[in-house]
């Protein structure tokens, strides 16, 4: 297959992530190939959008109020004219820049897949069974920009993003490639903010989800 040589841009949406977002920016600068890396500071109220400032080259969009994860990828977007897309959550662990790298080669291919999706493998046990309970979620994801083509608006999506990328997916009858990520996992929101709070955000995140997908149902 002949390769193509587009530019490519990495894009975090990070939401209060000061303490662990440097982990992943350790590894996207190391990535050769990336043209532009764009840090989303969602309305954070800790210092992720200061951390990340810290890292030369790297651009940092800071909203003024949390908007939620869809909108923040939205922003990230519309930031910049890369024709393809890279997103990664700000708070992942193990990740090394060869996983980037991993999801990004296939694109590069002109007849390649439109999409990658990430799969956590190896990595903790939690993460793992919370990836197998609700398939095609993942975070981590590459893509090209003409995917995006006649796509409903996100924005307002949240956690619901993930669901409407799966969707497109489908409608479009788009090629995709499920890459492997071994030995990467995330922190868990019942390890950020206690095991009340985290349980009752990983229900908010599973509701954002489920609404989105039973709103877009319901638009068919």
């Amino acid at each position: 297959m002949k390769e193509i040589n587009p530019k490519i841009a990495i894009i975090i949406p990070a939401y209060n992530e000061a303490g662990r977002i440097e982990a992943v920016l350790d590894e996207a600068v190391k990535v050769k190939f990336a043209d532009e890396i764009i840090v989303v500071d969602d309305g954070s109220v800790d210092a992720t959008a200061e951390v990340t400032r810290g890292y030369k080259g790297v651009k940092v969009i800071s909203r003024e109020a949390n908007g939620g994860k869809g909108a923040a990828i939205r922003d990230g977007i519309d930031s910049t004219d890369a024709e393809v897309l890279v997103l990664m959550d700000a708070d992942l662990i193990g990740l090394k820049a060869s996983h980037i790298e991993d999801l990004v080669n296939p694109l590069l291919l002109e007849e390649g897949p439109v999409m990658t999706v990430g799969k956590f493998v190896g990595g903790r046990a939690t993460t793992n069974i919370s990836q197998a309970l609700v398939p095609h979620i993942s975070g981590q994801r590459a893509f090209k920009r003409e995917f995006l083509n006649d796509m409903p608006d996100f924005t307002n999506s949240g956690y619901g993003v993930e669901v409407a990328f799966t969707r497109q997916a489908k409608q479009k009858h788009a090629k995709i490639k499920e890459i492997a990520l071994s030995n990467v996992s995330h922190v868990m929101k019942e390890e950020k903010m206690g095991l009340h709070k985290g349980i009752l955000s990983r229900l908010g995140m599973y509701w954002e989800m489920f609404s989105h997908l039973i709103s877009s149902n319901k638009d068919r």
